[in-house]
C-alpha cells in the first residue's frame, strides 16, 4: 500500500466529495484522483489550445496538412467493444 497523508478540507468541501463518491459508488480518494486527472488533463489541453493560438497563419497550416492524415484515427473502431 502507498504511503497516505492527511488533507484538511472545508466540511462542506469533504461533503460534496462524500455526495459525488455515494453518487459514482466510488470512495472519496477515487472522486479526489479523479479530479486531479480531469483538471490535469485540462491544463493540459490549455496549454496545447494557447500554443495554437500563438502560431503563425503559416505555421497553423503546416499544423493541419500534418495532421490531417490523423483525423480519421478515433473513428478507426480500435476502442470499439
Amino acid at each position: 500500500m502507498a504511503p497516505t497523508t492527511t488533507l484538511r478540507v472545508p466540511v462542506d468541501l469533504r461533503d460534496e466529495i462524500a455526495r459525488l463518491a455515494e453518487e459514482r459508488g466510488t470512495s472519496m480518494l477515487e472522486v479526489v484522483a479523479d479530479a486531479i486527472h480531469r483538471l490535469t488533463r485540462d491544463q493540459w489541453w490549455a496549454g496545447v489550445h494557447h500554443a495554437l493560438d500563438q502560431m503563425a497563419p503559416d505555421e497553423v497550416d503546416d499544423y493541419r496538412a500534418e495532421s490531417a492524415p490523423l483525423d480519421g484515427a478515433a473513428a478507426d473502431g480500435l476502442d470499439a467493444g
